[in-house]
């Protein structure tokens, strides 16, 4: 029983990342409710798999800095960019995410959310300048950030947790 309630919320976690990205992609919004459905079904996770992937301080210090990382490039871009550059929501995913990730690997699904979010702007920018053949400034390009940081925090997941932690359970 304990398994079958793993490989929910291991799924659910997933699931919920994706209505995150989706949501993001549509509305340009992230929406609180799905940004603690997150953080719970981590917690959720770890409590079930005994924090043996990730501890509860390692947790504490990923919800910190990832979250924190991001609130402080959103002060900073909004103060030299007079405009909201990031949203909270951002922020909020990125502390749900560093419960999951725990401290290191929240650096690397910012890295990986990062880096994906600049191909999705190159990405959606060619194709704007192919219906419009105008010149796009890239810099004016408006990505919705959480579909990248969505996908980066998938990835460190699936590569840092994959399914092992279903072998020592099964004891």
């Amino acid at each position: 029983m304990l398994i079958t309630f793993l490989i929910f919320s291991y799924t659910l976690i997933f699931i919920i990342l994706a209505a995150l990205a989706y949501r993001d992609l549509k509305e340009y919004i992230l929406p609180d409710i799905l940004n603690a459905a997150l953080a719970l079904t981590f917690i959720f996770f770890h409590t079930l798999s005994h924090w043996q992937l990730v501890k509860p301080m390692e947790a504490l210090e990923g919800m910190l800095t990832g979250g924190g990382l991001l609130l402080i490039i959103r002060t900073l871009a909004n103060k030299y960019y007079r405009q909201d550059s990031l949203g909270l929501g951002d922020v909020k995913l990125m502390a749900a995410a560093g419960i999951g990730l725990g401290f290191p690997n929240i650096f690397m699904a910012l890295s990986i959310g990062a880096f994906a979010g600049v191909l999705h702007g190159f990405i959606m920018a060619v194709i704007e300048k192919k219906k419009t053949s105008h010149k796009i400034d890239l810099s004016r390009v408006n990505v919705p950030a959480g579909v990248g940081l969505a996908f980066g925090i998938a990835i460190v997941m699936v590569v840092q947790f994959g399914f092992v932690w279903l072998i020592p359970l099964q004891k």
